[in-house]
């Protein structure tokens, strides 16, 4: 059975998750002005500017990753993890009998004590079809069966 500690765990757990994707998108971040700054000093020519473009286009890439766990930081802030929820909505812990899923950000599979749980966005396909159900409620997906058993 779920609980309100169970919950706050799972929530911390995330909110640690995404620190170390920040932490970790910055340091390829850095590396790649250490590197785009080494080429600007030693390369010249046709080959000094297609580093230097393939350095742009990951910084670009890395970039968009940071913004999507800025997001997901910021969502996670903006969810109370002693709330309690009747249907499945931002922010709840939802129990089916094929899982338990955190609806909050995108971060897959996350293990406490042996068990594992889901945080998944409301913008995933299974969080579309949880969203807004209650207790005893059933959804399919992907030919399976997920009925709500709990949700806090």
């Amino acid at each position: 059975m779920l609980d309100l500690m169970t919950k706050k765990i799972i929530h911390t757990a995330c909110v640690a998750q995404v620190a170390d994707k920040r932490q970790t998108i910055q340091q390829r971040l850095d590396d790649i002005q250490d590197s785009l700054g080494a080429e600007t000093k030693s390369s010249v020519g046709d080959k000094y500017e297609t580093g230097r473009a393939m350095l742009h286009l990951e910084k670009d890439k890395i970039m968009q990753q940071l913004a999507t766990v800025l997001h997901s930081k910021k969502l996670l802030a903006q969810l109370d993890p002693t709330q309690t929820y009747s249907t499945a909505q931002q922010g709840a812990l939802v129990q089916t009998n094929q899982g338990t899923y955190y609806l909050g950000v995108s971060l897959g599979k996350i293990i406490i004590e042996t068990t594992p749980y889901f945080a998944i966005s409301l913008a995933s396909p299974i969080g579309q079809l949880l969203l807004q159900k209650k207790v005893g409620e059933s959804i399919l997906f992907r030919q399976q069966e997920f009925t709500i058993l709990h949700i806090i």
